[in-house]
């Protein structure tokens, strides 16, 4: 069996063929005959008659399948078209069972999809969980940075309070024992000038003239031996009055303020120098008063740094601790 006839088809050996049998025909009509005075008609219709059956019989199906492969002059299948002709023949076998793979190629692509969906959702709690973890982190650093800025303020505080002590420490010995103080004026600038900046000045004032109490008592002294002045009557009488209702012997202010300076009352000093009119006129006295004055504002400034720097301080603030943090 030939299956290009099978199918139907004509190739160029099939018409070969019938060109050469139709060149013989026509090559024995074309034989030299005796004119005649008429042609006949008989041989073409002969001939279209033979042509018309091979026409038939090619176009036969029967022809096709039972005669055509057995011809010498047509070829047999090629390689290639058998393979081609199997190729279609497996691809018409696995043809229904196409949907059925899509079909189970769409089910592994939803199942793939819903694993996707949920494993998009329990990575979008694991983010929220993480981002709740890192607020609740962030605020314990945020509680944690503000009581470590309170402890650093309490201790930076205690230091200063503690500088502030040993100043007005080394201040009060210098002043009694009649040192210089210009070496600890700018400490106690810095420690006090915001707070009392008057008594600061009182000592800057005390370090710019220097003046101690035995210094005070000796000019005193001094002073004592040949500032005396006789009084007038009225201050006989008044001293007289004194006397009579004290029942001590009278001082001059002068002996008066020696023997409060003996005492260490510098203040009492002053008053009863002040209390005399008599010595308002002496130059000595004036200076005296004055230097006097200078100690006692800058024992009195000194006073109320030493109150200052023994005050305790204030507790700082304690923050509430943030969501989170360990109670």
């Amino acid at each position: 069996m030939n299956e290009p006839f099978d199918r139907g088809e004509i190739n160029e050996a099939s018409l070969a063929a019938a060109e050469r049998l139709r060149a013989r025909l026509m090559s024995e009509r074309a034989a030299p005959v005796q004119p005649a005075a008429r042609r006949s008609v008989l041989p073409w219709a002969v001939t279209a008659a033979l042509f018309a059956f091979a026409a038939g019989l090619i176009a036969n199906p029967w022809f096709e399948q039972a005669v055509r492969g057995r011809l010498p002059f047509v070829a047999a299948a090629t390689p290639d078209t058998s393979a081609l002709e199997q190729r279609l023949a497996a691809l018409e076998k696995r043809a229904p069972t196409g949907p059925a793979v899509a079909a189970e190629r769409l089910a592994r692509a939803e199942a793939k999809v819903e694993s996707s969906t949920d494993q998009l959702q329990r990575d979008a709690q694991r983010i929220d969980t993480l981002a709740g973890e890192v607020a609740r982190l962030t605020a314990r650093l945020a509680a944690q940075e503000a009581r470590d800025s309170n402890v650093v303020a309490t201790a930076q505080g205690a230091a200063n309070r503690a500088e502030a002590m040993l100043t007005v420490l080394l201040l009060r010995r210098a002043l009694a024992d009649g040192r210089p103080i210009d070496a600890l004026l700018p400490a106690a600038g810095r420690l006090f000038e915001a707070s009392d900046a008057d008594a600061v000045a009182a000592l800057a004032a005390l370090a710019a003239k220097p003046v101690t109490r035995a210094g005070l008592a000796r000019d005193l002294g001094v002073m004592a031996d040949t500032s005396d002045l006789r009084p007038n009557w009225w201050q006989a009488l008044m001293a007289r009055l004194d006397d009579a209702m004290s029942g001590a012997a009278a001082q001059g202010p002068v002996t008066a303020a020696r023997a409060a300076m003996v005492r260490g009352d510098v203040a009492t000093a002053v008053a009863r120098l002040r209390a005399a009119p008599a010595l308002g006129g002496n130059a000595t006295v004036r200076a005296w008063l004055a230097n006097a004055e200078r100690l006692l504002a800058a024992e009195a400034a000194l006073a109320r740094l030493e109150a200052a720097a023994t005050t305790p301080l204030a507790a700082p603030a304690l923050l509430p601790p943030g969501p989170g943090a360990p109670r």
